[in-house]
């Protein structure tokens, strides 16, 4: 049925809003920021070339992110552990960075016997590969790993959370599979050895006896994080769940689940020791958001990178970029067209 007027001399027609989806994709480099105000590209706020109206959906299409991560550095506080032997107490700090196992267990057994002023190697870190753990040795004195102590660590960035009180990641320790607590050493005056690693009956180190010794009790983790959490400030549309904290439990009544609304806009994965470039079409981005009403007006947009439990990522300097695509309500005359596309495209 009509629904016009018609006994009116002027009927009144209907008003269609009709609306063309308009695209406009952003890239952004993290060059481009304003070094002087955001020194640090974890964190920076940036200036649209032009502003953008009636945005009615936002996604990332495109992310390149380094994959030369460090797992180790003084701003996500793993990098210092403390310790004591001989009624002394000493704290070893390695070098940032990315390791593997044995790099790892030689460079921990250097600081300890600097630390300590031994000349003659008295320490020895050795890593079981088979196991997949790690062992602290001392030829001569019984020590004790000061796991249960927190230590302080000094970073400029006010935004960097402190760690000591997640269940993971808290420290160096944690990494080399050990628990928050403090060990002391066992006694075994024949020495230590495993089969596979010493021919013919000998100590593991094939010179001196290891006779005081503490092994982790638990699995190493140095690969470091698998993902990253882009926030842009207003536009988020994640929700996510905040890793067990134990000030968390203690403050809210032993209930450490809970979460957060609208925390992060799209969710970055990460492969160790690899440079990638993903985007929307190979199912690792999908992070379509989309608003009613439309957005009226975006003019500027503040981005945050960091890791599940709040620590900024570190990117070294490293370069990084990615691509916003916006879409956009345009107002039209309605105009029908007939489109054919050639097999070959793909759009």
């Amino acid at each position: 049925m009509n629904s016009y007027n018609l006994g009116n001399s002027k009927p009144l027609i209907n008003r269609e809003q009709n609306y063309v989806l308009d695209r406009k994709l952003l890239t952004v480099h993290s060059e481009d920021r304003d070094i002087t105000k955001w020194p640090n590209s974890n964190m920076f706020e940036i200036m649209l070339p032009e502003p953008l109206l009636n945005v009615q959906s936002m996604r990332l299409i495109q992310a390149t992110v380094p994959g030369s991560f460090f797992t180790f550095s003084n701003d996500y506080q793993n990098t210092k552990f403390n310790f004591s032997v001989g009624g002394e107490n000493y704290t070893v700090e390695i070098q940032e960075g990315y390791y593997t196992p044995d790099q790892l267990t030689i460079e921990i057994t250097n600081k300890m016997n600097r630390v300590t002023g031994g000349t003659d190697a008295s320490f020895n870190v050795f890593y079981d590969q088979v196991g997949q753990k790690f062992w602290f040795g001392h030829t001569d004195l019984s020590f004790n790993l000061n796991f249960c102590q927190q230590i302080t660590y000094n970073f400029n960035n006010c935004e960097q959370p402190i760690v000591w009180n997640n269940h993971s990641k808290w420290g160096l320790p944690y990494y080399l599979g050990f628990q928050k607590i403090c060990y002391s050493s066992l006694t075994d005056l024949s020495g230590i050895s495993f089969d596979y690693a010493c021919p013919n009956n000998t100590t593991l180190t094939n010179s001196v006896d290891i006779i005081h010794y503490i092994a982790a009790p638990l699995s190493f983790l140095l690969t470091g994080e698998t993902c990253m959490y882009l926030e842009v400030d207003k536009y988020n549309s994640y929700d996510e769940l905040y890793p067990y904290n134990e000030s968390t439990r203690q403050n809210y009544d032993n209930n450490a689940y809970s979460g957060k609304v609208n925390s992060a806009f799209a969710k970055i994965p990460i492969k160790a020791r690899d440079t990638n470039s993903y985007d929307s079409r190979t199912f690792y981005l999908h992070n379509l958001v989309q608003y009613d009403p439309p957005i009226e007006r975006i003019a500027r947009l503040k981005f945050k990178l960091r890791f599940h439990d709040g620590r900024l990522v570190n990117f070294q300097n490293f370069p990084f970029d990615f691509t916003v695509e916006f879409n956009s309500l345009r107002n039209e005359i309605e105009k029908k067209y007939h489109i054919r596309i050639p097999a070959t495209y793909i759009l």
